[in-house]
């Protein structure tokens, strides 16, 4: 039987900023199928963390292994991953159908096989209104979207609840629930909506771990 890997590893990482240390010495175990929440106020280095393990940045010392691979030496590994932040990857001037199809198109998706994701979280009404005309809580909706549109393994999302309205808040949870197949990371400031999904949270203070609890 072959063995089978953590989705996430992430191995006495520390992260500078310069003189600032934003992650010192984190250790980090996420089993496939785990949902869980990054806790912990602004600076405490949820997003740091998140990015890191999003290949986006690299650590100043330490190893990030994604599914058992080195992730900064196999860039191949972010065709498994899916990122959203708090900064929209959506370009304004285009609609959320030619948003869509120009990300599709860089993985080889047909538009067929990310209908079904659109129409989940209540976005096939706004198909063809472009970004800049959509509302926070809808912008977000189509940022998820585009973050699942190659079907990624593993899940990162950064403030997904922020700014939200109860009822967008509803149907991410609901969609996420329904994909537990799936490996999520939340970071969030609050415990509120991640608690309603996630199996367990890991507070971080001053970049460094501070407790682990199951929700």
């Amino acid at each position: 039987m072959a063995q089978s890997h953590a989705a996430v590893d992430v191995i006495d990482v520390t992260k500078r900023y310069g003189y600032m240390m934003a992650l010192r010495s984190v250790s980090l175990r996420v089993e496939q199928g785990d949902f869980i929440a990054l806790l912990g106020h602004n600076g405490a280095g949820k997003t740091t963390l998140l990015k890191l393990i999003a290949t986006h940045i690299t650590p100043s010392a330490g190893t990030v292994k994604i599914f058992g691979v080195d992730a900064f030496r196999d860039s191949g590994i972010r065709r498994r991953i899916g990122l959203v932040t708090h900064v929209s990857f959506l370009y304004d001037e285009l609609t959320v159908r030619e948003n869509l199809l120009f990300y599709a198109n860089q993985f080889g998706i047909r538009e067929e096989e990310f209908l079904a994701t659109l129409e989940f979280l209540g976005m096939d009404r706004w198909y063809n209104i472009r970004a800049r005309q959509l509302s926070h809580g809808l912008r977000k909706r189509a940022d998820i979207v585009r973050a699942l549109i190659h079907d990624p393994d593993l899940i990162l999302l950064d403030e997904p609840f922020s700014g939200l309205d109860n009822e967008t808040c509803d149907v991410l949870v609901n969609y996420f629930d329904a994909h537990r197949d799936k490996t999520l990371i939340i970071a969030s400031h609050s415990q509120e909506w991640p608690k309603k999904l996630c199996d367990r949270g890991i507070e971080l203070q001053r970049g460094e771990i501070a407790r682990e609890f199951v929700f």
